[in-house]
Protein backbone atom coordinates (compact mmCIF):
# COMPACT_ATOMS: atom_id res chain seq x y z
CA UNK A 1 0.00 0.00 0.00
CA UNK A 2 1.07 3.38 -0.65
CA UNK A 3 2.70 5.41 2.39
CA UNK A 4 3.86 8.64 2.00
CA UNK A 5 7.25 9.14 2.84
CA UNK A 6 7.76 11.21 6.81
CA UNK A 7 11.80 11.57 6.29
CA UNK A 8 11.57 13.93 3.06
CA UNK A 9 8.99 16.86 3.60
CA UNK A 10 5.84 16.22 3.30
CA UNK A 11 3.89 13.59 2.18
CA UNK A 12 3.80 13.68 -1.49
CA UNK A 13 1.16 10.68 -2.37
CA UNK A 14 -0.93 13.41 -0.43
CA UNK A 15 0.07 15.99 -2.00
CA UNK A 16 -0.27 14.67 -5.50
CA UNK A 17 -4.09 13.11 -5.20
CA UNK A 18 -5.13 16.60 -4.20
CA UNK A 19 -3.63 18.28 -7.13
CA UNK A 20 -4.88 15.64 -9.73
CA UNK A 21 -8.67 15.93 -8.04
CA UNK A 22 -8.18 19.72 -8.51
CA UNK A 23 -6.76 19.86 -12.05
CA UNK A 24 -9.91 17.05 -13.11
CA UNK A 25 -12.43 19.56 -11.38
CA UNK A 26 -11.25 22.30 -13.66
CA UNK A 27 -12.60 20.20 -16.46
CA UNK A 28 -15.83 18.82 -14.61
CA UNK A 29 -16.77 22.08 -13.80
CA UNK A 30 -16.47 23.69 -17.18
CA UNK A 31 -18.20 20.93 -18.59
CA UNK A 32 -21.18 20.67 -15.91
CA UNK A 33 -21.41 24.96 -15.84
CA UNK A 34 -21.04 25.61 -19.70
CA UNK A 35 -25.35 24.87 -19.86
CA UNK A 36 -26.43 26.71 -16.81
CA UNK A 37 -24.20 29.77 -17.74
CA UNK A 38 -25.44 30.17 -21.46
CA UNK A 39 -29.10 29.74 -19.67
CA UNK A 40 -28.60 32.78 -17.41
CA UNK A 41 -27.49 34.46 -20.27
CA UNK A 42 -23.53 34.24 -19.53
CA UNK A 43 -20.30 33.52 -21.43
CA UNK A 44 -19.89 29.85 -21.54
CA UNK A 45 -16.63 30.40 -19.46
CA UNK A 46 -18.12 32.11 -16.88
CA UNK A 47 -18.01 29.91 -13.84
CA UNK A 48 -15.14 28.23 -15.36
CA UNK A 49 -13.25 31.40 -15.13
CA UNK A 50 -14.74 32.10 -11.45
CA UNK A 51 -13.71 28.80 -10.59
CA UNK A 52 -9.79 29.37 -11.11
CA UNK A 53 -9.68 32.32 -8.97
CA UNK A 54 -10.95 30.31 -6.39
CA UNK A 55 -8.29 27.59 -7.37
CA UNK A 56 -5.29 29.87 -6.69
CA UNK A 57 -6.75 30.81 -3.91
CA UNK A 58 -6.79 27.82 -2.32
CA UNK A 59 -3.52 26.51 -3.67
CA UNK A 60 -1.88 29.23 -2.13
CA UNK A 61 -3.53 28.70 1.46
CA UNK A 62 -2.67 24.84 1.05
CA UNK A 63 1.08 26.09 0.38
CA UNK A 64 0.86 28.87 3.40
CA UNK A 65 -0.52 26.32 5.88
CA UNK A 66 1.65 23.70 4.88
CA UNK A 67 4.76 25.91 5.78
CA UNK A 68 2.96 27.50 9.16
CA UNK A 69 3.65 24.74 12.10
CA UNK A 70 0.36 23.31 12.79
CA UNK A 71 0.93 24.09 16.52
CA UNK A 72 -0.75 27.29 15.55
CA UNK A 73 -3.73 25.96 15.18
CA UNK A 74 -3.71 24.96 19.08
CA UNK A 75 -3.27 28.45 20.09
CA UNK A 76 -5.65 30.20 17.82
CA UNK A 77 -8.70 27.38 18.28
CA UNK A 78 -10.71 29.98 20.21
CA UNK A 79 -9.79 32.71 18.04
CA UNK A 80 -11.34 30.60 14.66
CA UNK A 81 -14.17 29.79 16.42
CA UNK A 82 -15.30 32.57 17.66
CA UNK A 83 -14.69 33.92 14.15
CA UNK A 84 -16.74 31.50 13.09
CA UNK A 85 -19.61 32.18 15.47
CA UNK A 86 -19.65 35.94 14.71
CA UNK A 87 -20.09 35.06 10.86
CA UNK A 88 -22.65 32.42 11.59
CA UNK A 89 -24.67 34.75 13.16
CA UNK A 90 -24.60 37.30 10.52
CA UNK A 91 -25.01 34.70 7.69
CA UNK A 92 -28.32 34.17 9.87
CA UNK A 93 -29.45 37.72 10.77
CA UNK A 94 -28.46 39.58 7.83
CA UNK A 95 -26.80 36.72 5.02
CA UNK A 96 -29.21 36.15 2.21
CA UNK A 97 -31.94 33.44 1.82
CA UNK A 98 -31.26 31.08 -0.82
CA UNK A 99 -33.51 28.27 -0.83
CA UNK A 100 -35.08 28.84 2.83
CA UNK A 101 -31.72 28.90 4.43
CA UNK A 102 -28.93 31.57 5.85
CA UNK A 103 -26.04 30.25 4.79
CA UNK A 104 -23.84 32.49 3.31
CA UNK A 105 -22.40 36.07 3.67
CA UNK A 106 -19.95 38.63 1.72
CA UNK A 107 -20.02 35.22 -1.06
CA UNK A 108 -18.46 32.99 2.17
CA UNK A 109 -20.15 30.10 3.87
CA UNK A 110 -18.78 30.58 7.35
CA UNK A 111 -19.83 27.05 8.86
CA UNK A 112 -16.59 26.22 7.49
CA UNK A 113 -14.82 28.66 9.57
CA UNK A 114 -17.01 27.00 12.23
CA UNK A 115 -16.16 23.62 11.21
CA UNK A 116 -12.04 24.57 11.68
CA UNK A 117 -12.58 26.09 14.81
CA UNK A 118 -14.01 23.23 16.27
CA UNK A 119 -12.27 20.83 15.08
CA UNK A 120 -8.85 22.81 16.46
CA UNK A 121 -10.49 23.62 19.91
CA UNK A 122 -11.97 19.88 20.49
CA UNK A 123 -8.55 18.07 19.38
CA UNK A 124 -6.49 21.25 21.64
CA UNK A 125 -9.35 19.70 24.55
CA UNK A 126 -8.60 16.39 24.05
CA UNK A 127 -4.89 16.05 23.87
CA UNK A 128 -4.64 18.54 26.67
CA UNK A 129 -7.08 16.10 28.96
CA UNK A 130 -3.75 13.43 29.64
CA UNK A 131 -4.89 10.65 32.17
CA UNK A 132 -8.28 12.13 32.66
CA UNK A 133 -9.22 11.25 29.31
CA UNK A 134 -11.42 8.85 30.68
CA UNK A 135 -13.58 11.52 33.05
CA UNK A 136 -17.21 12.16 31.99
CA UNK A 137 -15.84 16.07 31.72
CA UNK A 138 -13.37 15.40 29.12
CA UNK A 139 -15.36 12.83 27.14
CA UNK A 140 -18.53 14.62 27.33
CA UNK A 141 -18.42 17.79 28.82
CA UNK A 142 -16.05 20.25 27.34
CA UNK A 143 -16.51 18.75 23.62
CA UNK A 144 -20.20 19.34 24.13
CA UNK A 145 -20.09 22.94 25.00
CA UNK A 146 -18.56 23.59 21.47
CA UNK A 147 -20.45 21.48 19.86
CA UNK A 148 -23.53 22.40 21.20
CA UNK A 149 -23.06 26.06 20.34
CA UNK A 150 -22.60 25.09 16.58
CA UNK A 151 -25.55 22.95 16.44
CA UNK A 152 -28.22 25.72 17.26
CA UNK A 153 -26.39 27.83 14.90
CA UNK A 154 -26.31 25.17 12.16
CA UNK A 155 -30.18 24.43 13.15
CA UNK A 156 -30.91 28.15 12.87
CA UNK A 157 -30.13 28.53 9.09
CA UNK A 158 -30.84 25.57 8.84
CA UNK A 159 -28.27 23.53 7.43
CA UNK A 160 -28.60 20.45 9.02
CA UNK A 161 -25.92 18.07 6.51
CA UNK A 162 -23.69 19.91 7.58
CA UNK A 163 -24.73 19.46 11.23
CA UNK A 164 -24.65 15.62 10.92
CA UNK A 165 -21.18 16.15 9.64
CA UNK A 166 -20.19 18.15 12.37
CA UNK A 167 -21.17 14.99 15.08
CA UNK A 168 -19.51 12.68 13.54
CA UNK A 169 -16.41 14.03 13.08
CA UNK A 170 -16.50 15.02 16.64
CA UNK A 171 -17.78 11.45 17.27
CA UNK A 172 -14.41 9.98 15.36
CA UNK A 173 -12.14 12.30 17.46
CA UNK A 174 -13.42 11.50 20.68
CA UNK A 175 -13.69 7.13 19.98
CA UNK A 176 -9.64 7.89 18.89
CA UNK A 177 -9.26 10.11 21.88
CA UNK A 178 -9.62 7.09 23.70
CA UNK A 179 -13.01 8.79 25.68
CA UNK A 180 -15.24 6.44 27.64
CA UNK A 181 -17.30 4.44 25.67
CA UNK A 182 -20.37 4.71 27.47
CA UNK A 183 -20.61 8.27 27.62
CA UNK A 184 -20.03 8.62 24.20
CA UNK A 185 -22.50 5.94 23.85
CA UNK A 186 -25.13 7.17 26.12
CA UNK A 187 -25.06 10.46 24.67
CA UNK A 188 -25.71 9.22 21.16
CA UNK A 189 -28.39 7.19 21.98
CA UNK A 190 -30.24 10.56 23.56
CA UNK A 191 -29.38 12.77 20.34
CA UNK A 192 -29.91 10.58 17.82
CA UNK A 193 -34.12 9.70 18.12
CA UNK A 194 -33.85 14.04 18.98
CA UNK A 195 -32.67 14.34 15.41
CA UNK A 196 -34.66 12.09 13.34
CA UNK A 197 -38.12 14.12 15.21
CA UNK A 198 -36.67 17.30 14.28
CA UNK A 199 -35.77 15.92 10.43
CA UNK A 200 -39.66 14.42 10.09
CA UNK A 201 -40.63 17.84 11.89
CA UNK A 202 -39.09 20.29 9.23
CA UNK A 203 -40.82 20.91 5.74
CA UNK A 204 -37.77 21.26 3.65
CA UNK A 205 -36.25 17.35 4.99
CA UNK A 206 -39.10 15.46 5.76
CA UNK A 207 -40.26 16.16 2.12
CA UNK A 208 -36.38 14.88 0.93
CA UNK A 209 -36.59 12.01 3.46
CA UNK A 210 -40.08 11.35 1.72
CA UNK A 211 -38.83 11.71 -1.90
CA UNK A 212 -36.14 9.61 -0.67
CA UNK A 213 -38.38 6.75 0.41
CA UNK A 214 -40.80 7.11 -2.09
CA UNK A 215 -39.43 9.06 -5.29
CA UNK A 216 -43.19 7.97 -7.39
CA UNK A 217 -44.88 9.86 -5.10
CA UNK A 218 -43.01 12.83 -4.71
CA UNK A 219 -41.26 13.43 -7.95
CA UNK A 220 -40.86 17.13 -7.35
CA UNK A 221 -38.59 17.02 -4.51
CA UNK A 222 -36.83 13.25 -6.32
CA UNK A 223 -36.30 15.19 -9.66
CA UNK A 224 -32.46 15.60 -9.10
CA UNK A 225 -31.98 12.51 -7.54
CA UNK A 226 -33.45 10.04 -10.36
CA UNK A 227 -31.79 12.07 -12.91
CA UNK A 228 -28.40 12.33 -11.40
CA UNK A 229 -28.94 7.78 -11.16
CA UNK A 230 -29.98 8.54 -15.35
CA UNK A 231 -26.59 10.51 -15.59
CA UNK A 232 -24.59 7.64 -14.29
CA UNK A 233 -26.53 4.91 -15.75
CA UNK A 234 -25.97 6.74 -19.49
CA UNK A 235 -22.35 6.62 -18.85
CA UNK A 236 -21.51 3.34 -19.12
CA UNK A 237 -17.84 2.12 -18.83
CA UNK A 238 -16.19 4.90 -20.84
CA UNK A 239 -18.80 7.38 -20.75
CA UNK A 240 -20.77 10.07 -23.47
CA UNK A 241 -17.54 12.24 -24.10
CA UNK A 242 -16.30 15.36 -22.51
CA UNK A 243 -19.28 18.19 -23.11
CA UNK A 244 -21.59 15.20 -24.54
CA UNK A 245 -23.54 14.65 -21.02
CA UNK A 246 -27.79 15.49 -21.42
CA UNK A 247 -28.29 15.50 -17.88
CA UNK A 248 -26.42 18.64 -16.95
CA UNK A 249 -28.89 20.21 -20.26
CA UNK A 250 -31.86 20.99 -17.04
CA UNK A 251 -32.13 17.98 -15.91
CA UNK A 252 -29.58 18.45 -13.19
CA UNK A 253 -30.42 21.98 -11.77
CA UNK A 254 -27.23 23.26 -11.21
CA UNK A 255 -24.70 20.75 -12.03
CA UNK A 256 -21.62 21.72 -11.26
CA UNK A 257 -22.18 21.91 -7.72
CA UNK A 258 -24.28 19.43 -5.97
CA UNK A 259 -24.06 16.55 -8.22
CA UNK A 260 -21.24 16.90 -9.86
CA UNK A 261 -19.93 13.45 -9.62
CA UNK A 262 -23.40 12.74 -11.53
CA UNK A 263 -21.61 14.54 -14.54
CA UNK A 264 -18.35 12.56 -14.38
CA UNK A 265 -20.52 9.29 -14.10
CA UNK A 266 -22.12 10.30 -17.13
CA UNK A 267 -19.35 11.73 -19.42
CA UNK A 268 -16.29 9.64 -18.77
CA UNK A 269 -18.51 6.50 -17.34
CA UNK A 270 -16.77 4.09 -15.09
CA UNK A 271 -13.85 4.46 -15.82
CA UNK A 272 -13.93 8.06 -14.68
CA UNK A 273 -15.85 7.60 -11.39
CA UNK A 274 -13.47 4.38 -10.28
CA UNK A 275 -10.47 7.43 -11.30
CA UNK A 276 -11.95 9.83 -9.21
CA UNK A 277 -12.60 7.42 -6.31
CA UNK A 278 -8.97 6.32 -6.29
CA UNK A 279 -7.57 9.24 -5.86
CA UNK A 280 -10.33 9.66 -2.53
CA UNK A 281 -8.86 6.54 -1.38
CA UNK A 282 -5.54 7.78 -1.94
CA UNK A 283 -6.19 10.96 0.18
CA UNK A 284 -7.92 9.50 2.87
CA UNK A 285 -5.62 6.72 3.46
CA UNK A 286 -2.71 9.26 3.87
CA UNK A 287 -4.55 11.69 5.83
CA UNK A 288 -4.67 8.47 8.46
CA UNK A 289 -1.26 7.38 7.77
CA UNK A 290 -0.01 10.96 8.90
CA UNK A 291 -2.50 10.87 12.19
CA UNK A 292 -0.51 7.27 13.06
CA UNK A 293 2.78 8.90 12.64
CA UNK A 294 2.42 12.18 14.30
CA UNK A 295 4.62 12.88 17.05
CA UNK A 296 1.64 14.52 19.39
CA UNK A 297 -1.48 13.90 20.25
CA UNK A 298 -2.94 16.95 19.29
CA UNK A 299 -1.51 16.46 15.27
CA UNK A 300 -2.60 12.49 15.37
CA UNK A 301 -6.72 14.00 16.79
CA UNK A 302 -6.69 16.78 14.40
CA UNK A 303 -5.24 14.76 11.20
CA UNK A 304 -8.15 12.38 12.07
CA UNK A 305 -10.64 15.22 12.17
CA UNK A 306 -9.62 16.78 9.31
CA UNK A 307 -9.39 13.57 7.16
CA UNK A 308 -12.96 12.43 8.62
CA UNK A 309 -14.45 15.99 7.78
CA UNK A 310 -12.63 15.48 4.10
CA UNK A 311 -14.08 11.82 3.65
CA UNK A 312 -18.06 12.37 5.41
CA UNK A 313 -17.70 15.56 2.37
CA UNK A 314 -17.31 12.86 -0.25
CA UNK A 315 -19.32 10.57 1.19
CA UNK A 316 -22.77 12.81 1.53
CA UNK A 317 -22.23 13.56 -2.16
CA UNK A 318 -21.64 10.62 -3.48
CA UNK A 319 -24.39 8.55 -1.84
CA UNK A 320 -26.68 11.67 -3.02
CA UNK A 321 -25.63 11.02 -6.54
CA UNK A 322 -25.86 7.37 -6.44
CA UNK A 323 -29.14 7.31 -4.71
CA UNK A 324 -28.08 6.18 -1.71
CA UNK A 325 -28.70 9.47 0.86
CA UNK A 326 -31.62 11.85 0.51
CA UNK A 327 -30.85 14.74 -1.73
CA UNK A 328 -28.66 17.54 0.38
CA UNK A 329 -26.23 20.30 -0.92
CA UNK A 330 -23.12 18.85 0.62
CA UNK A 331 -20.23 19.68 -2.53
CA UNK A 332 -17.56 17.12 -3.52
CA UNK A 333 -14.78 18.30 -2.47
CA UNK A 334 -11.72 19.83 -5.16
CA UNK A 335 -14.30 19.18 -7.78
CA UNK A 336 -17.56 20.83 -7.37
CA UNK A 337 -17.77 24.39 -8.46
CA UNK A 338 -15.16 26.53 -6.32
CA UNK A 339 -16.51 28.34 -2.81
CA UNK A 340 -15.16 28.22 0.74
CA UNK A 341 -15.64 24.37 0.47
CA UNK A 342 -13.03 24.07 -2.38
CA UNK A 343 -10.74 26.76 0.24
CA UNK A 344 -11.22 24.98 3.31
CA UNK A 345 -10.77 21.43 1.51
CA UNK A 346 -7.41 22.83 0.27
CA UNK A 347 -6.44 24.68 3.53
CA UNK A 348 -6.94 21.15 5.47
CA UNK A 349 -4.93 19.46 2.82
CA UNK A 350 -2.22 21.96 3.80
CA UNK A 351 -2.82 21.59 7.59
CA UNK A 352 -1.89 17.74 7.22
CA UNK A 353 0.93 18.33 4.84
CA UNK A 354 2.50 19.93 7.80
CA UNK A 355 2.05 17.51 10.32
CA UNK A 356 3.65 14.91 8.19
CA UNK A 357 6.99 17.02 8.13
CA UNK A 358 8.54 15.27 10.62
CA UNK A 359 10.16 18.11 12.05
CA UNK A 360 6.59 19.60 12.76
CA UNK A 361 4.70 19.72 16.53
CA UNK A 362 8.20 20.40 18.18
CA UNK A 363 6.82 23.58 20.06
CA UNK A 364 3.71 21.63 21.51
CA UNK A 365 3.83 20.40 25.27
CA UNK A 366 1.55 17.78 26.38
CA UNK A 367 0.88 15.88 29.58
CA UNK A 368 2.13 12.58 30.53
CA UNK A 369 -0.63 9.96 29.61
CA UNK A 370 -0.57 6.29 30.90
CA UNK A 371 0.10 3.64 28.64
CA UNK A 372 -2.64 1.57 30.16
CA UNK A 373 -5.22 3.86 29.05
CA UNK A 374 -5.09 2.63 26.00
CA UNK A 375 -4.70 5.95 23.52
CA UNK A 376 -0.83 5.47 24.02
CA UNK A 377 1.27 4.28 20.78
CA UNK A 378 4.64 3.77 19.34
CA UNK A 379 4.70 7.03 17.86
CA UNK A 380 4.92 9.17 21.24
CA UNK A 381 8.12 6.95 22.90
CA UNK A 382 11.08 8.93 23.59
CA UNK A 383 8.76 12.35 23.52
CA UNK A 384 9.00 14.50 26.31
CA UNK A 385 5.58 15.67 28.01
CA UNK A 386 7.53 17.14 31.35
CA UNK A 387 5.48 20.17 30.39
CA UNK A 388 2.01 21.11 29.65
CA UNK A 389 -0.22 23.37 27.47
CA UNK A 390 -3.80 23.79 27.45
Amino acid sequence: MLKGSQKSGVNKWLLLSTLLLTCFGIVIVYTASTPHALKMGLPPEYYLKAHLWKVGIALILMLAASKIDYSVWKKGARVVFCVGIVLTLAAIVAGGSVKGANRWIWGIQPSEILKLGLIAMVCAKLSAAGMEIKSLKCSIIQPAIPFGISAILLALQPNYSMLLLFAGILLAVLLVAGARFKYVASVLGGCIPIGLIVLLIKSHTSKRILAFLSPDQYQGSAFQGQHALEALGNGGWTGTGIGMGMQKLGYLPEAHKDVVYAVVGEEFGFMGTFFVLALFAILFYQGFEIARHSSTRFGKYLAVALTVSLFLNFLIHVCVSTGLFPTTGQPLPFLSFGGTNLIFSALFIGILLNISRADAGKKIWEPYMNSADGVESHSYEGFDYSRSEI
